[in-house]
């Protein structure tokens, strides 16, 4: 690193000595005492002098959609982080035998600076959840940040919040934003205007970085992404439909709807209805 003055080299290597004396999964405050947060003007910190960022939680969650961004955005302890449902019990994800604990309700949230919906397997069975879908509207409308992984898109779409955006999602259902007003666009991480959205389960983490790049700097991500040692190399390269070919293509799209269809009958009714109540609506 070029140019670098004393105080950032120092900030850098006591932020990676608080990372490995203190462990990459705690909350370290080490970037939280070198430097203020580097907040967007519009955004302003609404809890103990610490933006406020909620992750929605829901049944049938995919929990990696959450955990990769998680665990990036809370090393150094420079935001407050809720956990929103409902109710204040546990949320069942779409893995058996793994749930997720809610900090707060939606009633008792009503402000936050960036707000993050996670994804499914099956968007399509929460679109008549309108409680939670009324709650990331009145709450997406007024936050600095609107963000979201994997599927998470169709419900920021469902609630009216993606109109006018570019925005990613899962491959499998890219075609489902448009319904929506916004336009789809094939990349791991899209920013349009306030609106952060990541592709399926495994660009979340992609998706991480980036906000925590557009809200702080490069070098918290980049001490991120080197405490997580996220520098991925999977065996296969199959990753996207361009690389893994027809075959294996049309096979787990198939699968994939095949478990829609079994969950929700008649997703696709479901999806069309969803669509007409944001232009009634919102």
């Amino acid at each position: 690193m070029k140019n670098i003055s004393i105080d950032r080299r120092n900030f850098i290597i006591k932020s990676a000595l608080t990372i490995s004396s203190i462990g990459i999964f705690a909350n370290q405050n080490a970037f939280a005492k070198e430097r203020s947060v580097a907040l967007p003007s519009a955004m302003k910190a609404s809890s103990g002098g610490k933006p406020t960022l909620a992750f929605v939680i829901f049944p049938g969650i995919t929990p990696l959609d959450m955990i990769g961004p998680a665990t990036i955005l809370t090393i150094g302890e420079w935001l407050n982080i809720e956990y929103v449902w409902r109710d204040l019990l546990p949320v069942r994800t779409e893995l058996e035998h793994i749930s997720f604990s809610p900090s707060i309700t939606f009633e008792q949230l009503d402000k936050v600076d960036i707000l993050c919906v996670p994804g499914t397997g099956n968007p399509y069975a929460l679109l008549n959840e309108l409680d939670m879908l009324d709650w990331i509207h009145k709450v997406g409308s007024k936050a600095s940040w609107v963000t979201s992984v994997c599927t998470g898109s169709i419900l920021l779409g469902a609630a009216g919040l993606l109109k006018g955006y570019k925005a990613a999602t899962h491959w499998s259902m890219m075609d489902n934003l448009s319904k929506f007003g916004a336009i789809p666009v094939n990349k791991r991480v899209v920013i349009d205007r306030n609106r952060i959205t990541g592709g399926g389960v495994t660009a979340g983490i992609d998706f991480g970085l980036t906000l925590l790049t557009e809200i702080k700097d490069e070098e918290h991500a980049q001490i991120a992404q080197l405490a997580l040692q996220y520098n991925p190399k999977p065996p296969f390269n199959s990753g996207t439909p361009e690389f893994a070919g027809k075959e294996i293509t049309n096979a787990t799209r198939q699968a994939i709807f095949s478990n829609v269809e079994k969950q929700t009958p008649g997703y696709k009714e479901i999806l069309i209805k969803s669509a007409k109540r944001i232009s009634d609506i919102y």
